[in-house]
């Protein structure tokens, strides 16, 4: 089973530290995930001293800051972790991948919350503090979400067409 973590264009230092602690990791191996692949945005430095200072079970563990495109990453995992971005969330989502929504509550608003609580009130996602993580990565690999659903394109050319006057 594997497992892709994703901070977005910026960086979460409490997200990374907790999912490439000794204890997330250990733990993650228990839980039967055997593969871990962080995309860890400006949290670098945290991410390299953990997992230099890792010394668990053997998992296979990479990161790296940024790519063009995460969504192989996204595609190749079983349950993904992610920041509370709605343009990572949706695209998770569409993948139809286990998805754990933690809100990062240092930012300046609270639109991510109000998108990952709307997630998780339809059974799309499961929302959780980064001191729950792990007893959610356990419950959500039991837990049946809902599809969430196609997207339709048409719909909103339709609209920018209307608004546009054509």
């Amino acid at each position: 089973m594997s497992l892709f973590i994703t901070v977005g264009s910026t960086g979460f230092d409490n997200l990374i530290s907790q999912v490439t602690s000794q204890e997330f990791l250990t733990s993650l191996v228990r839980f039967g995930i055997t593969k871990v692949r962080v995309q860890y945005g400006t949290s670098n430095d945290i991410y390299v001293k953990n997992i230099q200072a890792y010394d668990g079970p053997r998992i296979d563990i990479t990161g790296y800051r940024y790519k063009a495109s995460v969504t192989e990453d996204m595609e190749e995992a079983d349950i993904i972790i992610s920041h509370a971005g709605s343009g990572t969330i949706l695209q998770a989502l569409r993948l139809n991948k286990k998805l754990i929504v933690v809100v990062n509550k240092a930012l300046m608003d609270n639109h991510q919350n109000q998108i990952a609580q709307a997630m998780e009130s339809r059974n799309y996602a499961v929302c959780s503090d980064i001191g729950d993580l792990l007893s959610t990565v356990q419950r959500v690999q039991k837990t049946s979400f809902e599809l969430f659903p196609v997207a339709k394109p048409e719909i909103f050319a339709a609209i920018v067409d209307e608004q546009m006057g054509f």
